[in-house]
């Protein structure tokens, strides 16, 4: 029997909604990020680079909640491809990152590994004990916890032994 083409062009959409609806996403996707603007940039050029969306990722040092937004305090490290923070790699600075609305502090608990993407939002004067430091500071658009050790990675080879009966 022979299907019209329109119900095969139907079934075919159908089947690749579904197919996409399944894909999951887990770390922050990054399009349009400026890879060339860091913490520095911002730091030596808050107001030039304030807008300019960026992917920066590190270990949260500390939290502050408050009742309209979050604050979350990250000592940042190089990224790898996937936007995992490196952290054989030497420490690139503080940075923080704000986000309108409530950030679990559970969740984003000191010595965790997050990688944030965010629009840079200009810097804020503050202190590291009783130095005082520029913070580049970014608004939150996307979020990423990462496990604090990545899963072992097992060789494609298994060996076994087995009785089989052939009939």
């Amino acid at each position: 029997m022979r299907q019209g083409p329109l119900k095969v062009l139907t079934s075919g959409l159908a089947t690749a909604c579904a197919l996409a609806g399944c894909a999951v996403h887990p770390r922050p996707r990054a399009p349009h990020v400026d890879r060339r603007v860091g913490l520095a940039q911002v730091r030596a050029h808050p107001r030039s680079t304030r807008g300019v969306r960026v992917r920066w990722g590190g270990m949260v040092v500390s939290d502050q909640i408050g009742p309209t937004h979050s604050t979350l305090t990250i000592l940042a490290y190089p990224l790898n491809a996937q936007g995992r923070p490196l952290l054989r790699r030497m420490p690139l600075g503080r940075f923080q990152a704000v986000s309108h609305g409530y950030l679990d502090p559970i969740l984003f608990a000191q010595g965790r590994l997050v990688t944030i993407v965010g629009t840079a939002a200009g810097t804020r004067p503050g202190l590291i004990g009783q130095a005082h430091y520029l913070y580049p500071r970014l608004h939150v658009l996307a979020t990423h916890i990462w496990r604090l050790y990545p899963p072992r990675r097992r060789s494609p080879w298994r060996f076994g032994f087995g009785i089989g009966i052939g009939l």
